[in-house]
């Protein structure tokens, strides 16, 4: 039994002062004394225990406290729990996420969930049910569905993205749904904080559906590989999180060759990572690592990493104006500025952007050259127009003022005019020219400017032959050839993926690995990687926040049982009434 309005309590306080009219109230007996020589002998016996004898033989004093303790319990509501069906509309949210693949025995942790969601689902026969899945966009499945067969239907079909499962943006979308009416929320995860609800929501209850197995996880934690004089050198670093100490191999595959370039035994202490060193390997583009040992979670047992010529790096000539240096920033390079020297040093390795016009004769990587210091600007005035050269795709250049303009260069093509005047021009082999000083223009203060310094810089790194690294689902904006047949997405194996539009809507894959992209004549390969975060096995626990449910889609609910207490009330009242009446009212 349970009492449900527990502030009521203070009304103790009444029997207590009954109690204690009892125990002082003055009393008094008719006494026959024969003689005045028994009279002290009475009165010593009569003060003997006052307060004990003033509750002996009382009948009204104990129905009166009866009564009044009843009425305490009847105003603190007391109830019975009692299982009642589970009503209204019910939100199954799916953590999608790579974590969701250990498991022991070979039995993963998302199978078990699925065959718990379907328990769940054939409990709730005819109710609305939808089903979320997590990720950095939850998406939903089915939306308050009442068939069950395609409800269950559509569990079947759900699989592991390998992405973060971002679980805030699903709770959040999850309330929008409930916002009106409210739900039963259930969360299908391996595990999730209390401080993740510490909103209160008066309608909603959340079922969280955890993982309690304690689980061994070895995993490669990092992976690193350069090319050097010798050839390649590689390392990696394997993490140890169960606890005890483990042993196990570690392989290093040449990807697109099928290569095996070295295997190593290794141990590691519980909780302690060990760092493995390979030095004077074979050239590889692409390079695979993985450990084979003994553990409960393989997804984090594969890493991939690309040997290419990737940039991430910009050097901007110091003469430029601070807004250059803020646009490549802002596009996520590492900036710095130098001189001359160091611009040329830097060509190979870098994107480079100045208005040292000699740099264009200079080294084998294109440049990105704004404004010229070996000529002086003209006005001019006009629209700006452009041609359908990528570089313009996202980047709208047609509300710009340009009020000056240095000489083209002949040979080049020209991309971009402002009226007759050139504008932005491109050589053969990839150099980038904008014929005016940024301080002679209002680009700045457009949302084109970033824009196309992104372009610009997606074009000087694309003459490497990687795309770069991603992490499952990512969207991230690549520069395409747009040649009007859209980006093609395959496995090494010539396995079809998808295909996008332009760069802009490029998503990457969900498997973790090593991919090509053919875009035009062109085709590139990028690398898939997990997230740090889903190398990492958290332990969980099932808990409710709000009513408790059992397995069978029972609420725990209250049967009020106050009422029954009112009858004893009014016979404890009607036997005091009876009593008093008999035995009268003393003066």
């Amino acid at each position: 039994m349970g009492l449900d309005n527990i502030v009521n309590s203070w009304t103790a306080i009444f029997p207590m002062v009954v109690l204690l009219y009892y125990f002082f109230r003055k009393k008094y007996q008719v006494t026959t004394i024969s003689s005045t020589l028994f009279w002290e002998q009475s009165m010593r016996e009569t003060k003997v225990s006052p307060y004990l004898k003033n509750l002996q033989r009382n009948a009204l004093f104990y129905l009166q406290m009866a009564a009044l303790l009843l009425f305490v319990v009847i105003l603190l509501g007391p109830f019975l729990p009692k299982e009642e069906a589970v009503g209204g509309h019910t939100i199954l949210i799916v953590d999608t996420s790579a974590t969701m693949l250990a498991g022991k025995d070979q039995t993963i942790w998302f199978a078990q969930q699925q065959e718990a969601m379907k328990e769940l689902v054939n409990s709730r026969s005819g109710e609305p049910i939808t089903v979320v899945t997590t990720g950095k966009e939850p998406a939903i499945v089915v939306r308050e569905q009442m068939d069950r067969e395609a409800v269950l239907a559509a569990i079947d079909k759900l699989a592991v993205s390998y992405e973060h499962e971002h679980m805030e943006r699903a709770l959040e979308f999850a309330r929008s749904i409930a916002s009106v009416g409210g739900a039963d929320i259930h969360i299908y995860t391996d595990s999730l904080d209390r401080a993740a609800f510490a909103e209160e929501d008066s309608d909603i209850t959340w079922t969280i559906h955890g993982s309690e197995e304690k689980l061994v996880n070895l995993s490669i934690d990092k992976l690193g590989a350069v090319k050097t004089p010798e050839g390649t050198e590689a390392i990696v670093k394997v993490l140890n999180a169960s606890d005890v100490d483990q042993t196990g191999d570690v392989q290093l595959i040449d990807v697109l060759t099928g290569q095996l370039l070295v295997e190593e035994q290794f141990a590691v202490e519980a909780g302690k990572d060990v760092l493995l060193s390979f030095k004077e390997l074979p050239e590889s583009k692409a390079m695979q690592a993985e450990i084979i040992v003994d553990d409960d979670y393989e997804a984090d047992n594969v890493a991939s990493i690309l040997l290419g010529d990737e940039i991430s790096e910009a050097v901007i000539d110091g003469q430029l104006h601070e807004l250059v240096k803020r646009a490549f920033e802002a596009i996520g390079l590492a900036v710095s500025t130098g001189s001359t020297n160091e611009i040329v040093a830097a060509q190979e390795h870098s994107v480079v952007v100045t208005n040292d016009v000699s740099l264009l004769e200079k080294g084998t990587k294109p440049v990105m050259i704004m404004g010229r210091n070996d000529q002086s600007p003209k006005l001019v005035s006009g629209v700006i127009t452009s041609s359908a050269d990528p570089l313009f795709t996202i980047a709208d250049l047609g509300d710009v003022y340009v009020s000056a303009l240095y000489p083209p260069f002949p040979a080049y093509t020209t991309i971009a005019t402002v009226g007759e005047q050139p504008f932005i021009q491109k050589s053969k082999r990839g150099d980038i020219v904008v014929l005016a000083d940024i301080e002679l223009t209002d680009w700045p203060l457009h949302p084109s400017f970033p824009l196309f310094v992104w372009s610009a810089a997606e074009s000087l790194r694309s003459e490497t032959d990687t795309l770069g690294l991603f992490v499952p689902n990512e969207r991230k904006a690549v520069l395409s050839a747009g040649t009007g047949e859209g980006m093609e997405v395959y496995t090494l194996e010539d396995e079809y993926i998808a295909t996008f539009a332009d760069g802009a809507s490029f998503v990457a894959p969900t498997h973790p690995g090593i991919y090509k992209v053919r875009d035009g004549d062109s085709e590139k390969l990028f690398a898939t990687q997990l997230e740090q975060s889903e190398k990492e096995l958290v332990i969980g626990s099932s808990y409710r926040i709000g009513q408790t449910v059992d397995k069978e889609g029972l609420e725990e609910g209250k049967n009020r049982i106050g009422w029954l207490f009112v009858l004893p009330v009014l016979l404890l009242l009607l036997i005091e009434w009876e009593v008093q009446r008999r035995r009268g009212y003393p003066n």
